[in-house]
């Protein structure tokens, strides 16, 4: 159940397995109900997981093509999640010789919502309005001596 490459029937080609995203190793604590029992929670540990599914082992039995919800848990003690709970289908149960039952879950990808875009309006610039200056220069004489003004 790796993601290993394989060598095609006629040993030329090489292809790659059949997952859409690899998988990243995890030992997560979980706990794991069917969707019709919500009650009776088993615990388990994700061994890997990619966005579309996760191998979970646990002592328990999940029948093949059960709705199943995960709760991913901060702490071994399986008391604070870690995440809202996951909704998914059990899809592959590999029982193992040491007593623990490997299950994989495909996991229902729910919509994001898209926010609604609003049209964006790009006003134009109005060019700076070009004032008149209100300042004025004067000449003022003192005394009134006259227009000009002698050194004297």
């Amino acid at each position: 159940m790796t993601d290993e490459m394989f060598f095609s029937v006629d040993e030329r080609s090489l292809r790659r397995g059949r997952r859409i995203a690899r998988r990243t190793p995890t030992c997560r604590a979980c706990l794991v109900w069917s969707a019709d029992a919500p009650e009776h929670r088993l615990q388990g540990v994700v061994m890997d997981i990619n966005p579309f599914g996760m191998l979970i082992r646990m002592l328990d039995y999940f029948p093949m093509g059960t709705a199943a919800c995960i709760q991913l848990m901060r702490d071994e003690d399986f008391e604070i999640p870690l995440a809202g709970p996951l909704e998914g289908a059990v899809v592959r149960v590999i029982p193992n010789a040491d007593g623990f039952t490997d299950i994989g879950v495909r996991i229902k990808l729910k919509e994001i919502p898209r926010a609604e875009s609003r049209p964006i309006r790009i006003e134009r610039r109005r060019p700076l309005l070009t004032r008149r200056s209100r300042m004025h220069t004067i000449d003022f004489t003192v005394g009134d001596r006259g227009g000009r003004r002698t050194g004297g």
